[in-house]
């Protein structure tokens, strides 16, 4: 059960690991160790793998002292942080983030399943203590198989969108009528309306980053096929970038953009009827 547990905290993380990048951000510069946000993406993709390993390690009974140990010395961390954020409400963490934005849990909920996994994991790696561990090869095989498992579904994710986007504008969303989605021009004023009022397909440039020649590129190509075929296609921007030429660009929240593309990289998503059809990594579309 503690394995399994670890397992599906692990693999929901990874299922949007994007989303877990930016919960990592938020405990590195509520800890104090800003410094880590430079390191986000990698760091969370060690921290999905290491619970999905961990979690196999303890289902297949192999070292159990050895896992049981780091168990133990993992839960202990990660209640002290919770105990650290609790008693500094300023903080302003309300999710632990413990299995991801797909299944969210409050801190006291949090506290509450580490002080049990905690007794139950200390009181196996007690009972455990006089295991002796030797040396075979076919363990060792298991464990490092283990491993392997573990990093496949992080890695992918951090490589492509996440696999589920619990933030409401995945793909079957539809954006009419939506109070968050807004989206502005270059005078602030509200187009929403007016973009979407097309029954036609719309593509759009989700841009968190000034684009890559790669992107410019993709955009270009994109761009010219929809003016051909008479669909509209604009870019949506946090701040002002430099376009193809071109390219109307409109403006929208950060944390909007963040959640209509799941990924690192800038994206596009088409519309049809104002219903989020498709969505892309733009430099793999």
């Amino acid at each position: 059960m503690l394995g399994l547990t670890f397992v599906v905290s692990g693999v929901l993380k990874a299922m949007d690991i994007y989303g877990t990048e930016l919960k990592f951000i938020e405990y590195a510069n509520s800890t104090g160790l800003q410094f880590l946000a430079e390191y986000n993406m990698p760091l969370s993709v060690m921290l999905c793998a290491f619970e999905i390993f961990l979690g196999l390690w303890l289902m297949i009974f192999i070292y159990r002292t050895i896992s049981l140990s780091l168990l133990v010395a993992t839960t202990f961390l990660f209640t002290g942080t919770i105990i650290y954020l609790m008693i500094n409400p300023e903080k302003n963490i309300t999710d632990c983030g413990c299995f991801g934005e797909i299944l969210p849990m409050g801190m006291s909920a949090s506290l509450l399943k580490n002080i049990v996994i905690l007794m139950l994991a200390t009181y196996l790696l007690w009972s455990a203590r006089n295991v002796q561990i030797k040396f075979n090869k076919k363990y060792v095989a298991g464990i490092f198989g283990c491993l392997f498992a573990s990093l496949l579904l992080p890695i992918y994710t951090a490589n492509n969108l996440s696999l589920y986007n619990p933030t409401g504008y995945g793909e079957g969303t539809d954006l009419r009528g939506n109070e968050d989605f807004v989206v502005l021009d270059d005078n602030f004023e509200n187009v929403t309306d007016s973009l979407l009022s097309t029954s036609d397909e719309v593509y759009i440039f989700v841009l968190k980053q000034q684009p890559t020649q790669s992107d410019e590129f993709k955009m270009k190509d994109i761009w010219e096929k929809c003016k051909g075929n008479s669909i509209n296609c604009f870019s949506l921007a946090h701040n002002e970038y430099k376009l193809p030429n071109g390219i109307n660009q409109y403006y929208a929240d950060i944390l909007m953009l963040k959640s209509l593309v799941r990924s690192k990289e800038n994206g596009v998503i088409v519309l049809k009827n104002g219903i989020v059809k498709n969505v892309h990594i733009l430099k793999d579309y």
